[in-house]
């Protein structure tokens, strides 16, 4: 193109001059950085070796000069001013940190995380931008929920601690889901709403894990096709307006909670709002995790291959069952509900409420639930079960 931005505001217009560029030569840029390897001549991206490189083909801004700066500042006050209050930093790897931080940190948002994808950290983005995006959390979670076919290996799970190394969760923020990770077809490997219940499952246990400091769960709307955009605006469009997540009658058009994997190819492939965090189970799990996060985890014995059940302190309990995906079968089959009936838990006497089975948050004078677990006094589930490819999840405030 021409190196220019024409601009919505006046203020916003940027001519070639105010992007890196080629000595002797604004038309040009100074290198480019893209696929397949992201690099611009360095082995790593850590140094800032791309940061004046374009991304995509896209001209890069020359941070350093007070023009760049002032055209940033007046986008992030536009922000700040409208009430955004939270802000990720896109490509965080290709951008001069200390050039962005200055214009940045003269806001006071509330959080700031940048986009990541598992380079070992430097220590200066965590030191003047934020926390990071740590992706490899939840391929570990898709890794031993959806793909592992050896059931002796599911107890590993709960050694689960930190997804990139190097990145301590006191710096991590942990996706479930993301943009660029999203394939047009269903990919056990890969959590989106396509691999149906293997995807909510993960997206419970993801709740449920008490290690994980700050979590980002996903609500989004179904694709065909990763480069298009919500219901209602479709590809070759100039101009759309989104379809509405409620219709005139103040009804959700969002998609059913899952009850197979993956999700039936009509139904996968169907333009549609998923709205993934309004699914059975989401919200009951908020409250557990407000009461159990953070606690100790202990491994609940006796429960059998592709059957793992452990504690959170003395008061927290979660126990699942490995599903079966007819699309990608593992081998061991269908291992069926498990009822924990006998199984020694070590939590208060009570008739305790699955909140992972929930529609909605536990009401406070709520007298049953779809799902209920009782313990007697000797800490022994007296009833209760799992289904298969399910979470169950009870705390002690969710007795009834």
């Amino acid at each position: 193109g021409n190196r220019r931005i024409s601009g919505a505001r006046g203020w916003d217009a940027a001519s070639p001059e105010l992007f890196h560029h080629a000595p002797g030569n604004a038309h040009a840029g100074i290198c480019g950085v893209g696929p397949p390897s992201y690099l611009c001549g360095s082995p790593i991206t850590t140094d800032c070796s791309c940061c004046k490189c374009d991304l995509f083909g896209l001209p890069d801004w020359n941070t350093d000069l007070p023009e760049v700066q002032a055209i940033h500042y007046r986008h992030l006050e536009e922000l700040y001013d409208m009430g955004v209050t939270m802000v990720r930093m896109d490509a965080a790897l290709y951008q001069d940190v200390g050039q962005t931080s200055r214009v940045l940190n003269r806001f006071p948002w509330d959080y700031v995380y940048m986009e990541w994808w598992g380079e070992y950290p430097v220590g200066i983005h965590d030191k003047y931008v934020g926390n990071y995006r740590d992706v490899a959390l939840t391929w570990k979670i898709s890794n031993a929920l959806a793909v592992e076919k050896d059931l002796t290996k599911l107890p590993e799970l709960l050694d689960l601690s930190y997804g990139v190394f190097g990145i301590g969760d006191d710096k991590a923020l942990y996706p479930l889901a993301y943009h660029d990770k999203r394939t047009d077809e269903a990919e056990p490997s890969v959590a989106t709403y396509k691999n149906g219940l293997e995807y909510h499952q993960q997206q419970k246990f993801f709740l449920a894990w008490p290690k994980s400091t700050r979590i980002l769960l996903w609500g989004g709307y179904s694709w065909s096709r990763t480069e298009q955009g919500p219901p209602g605006c479709e590809l070759g469009q100039e101009l759309c307006k989104p379809d509405p997540v409620f219709n005139d009658a103040g009804e959700m058009a969002c998609m059913q909670t899952p009850t197979v994997s993956p999700m039936p190819e009509w139904q996968a492939q169907k333009r549609q709002w998923v709205c993934e965090h309004r699914w059975t189970g989401v919200a009951g799990l908020l409250g557990f995790r407000r009461a159990c996060r953070g606690l100790p985890v202990e491994e609940v014995t006796g429960t059998g291959q592709g059957r793992l059940a452990f504690k959170l302190g003395g008061e927290c309990f979660v126990a699942l069952v490995k599903g079966s995906n007819e699309r990608w079968p593992k081998g061991y089959g269908r291992l069926g509900d498990w009822s924990l009936q006998g199984l020694a838990v070590g939590l208060p006497p009570g008739r305790y409420c699955d909140v992972a089975a929930l529609p909605a948050q536990l009401a406070k004078d709520a007298e049953s639930c779809p799902r209920e677990v009782v313990i007697g006094t000797d800490g022994v589930v007296q009833s209760g079960n799992v289904l298969q490819g399910d979470l169950l999840a009870i705390h002690a405030g969710a007795r009834l």
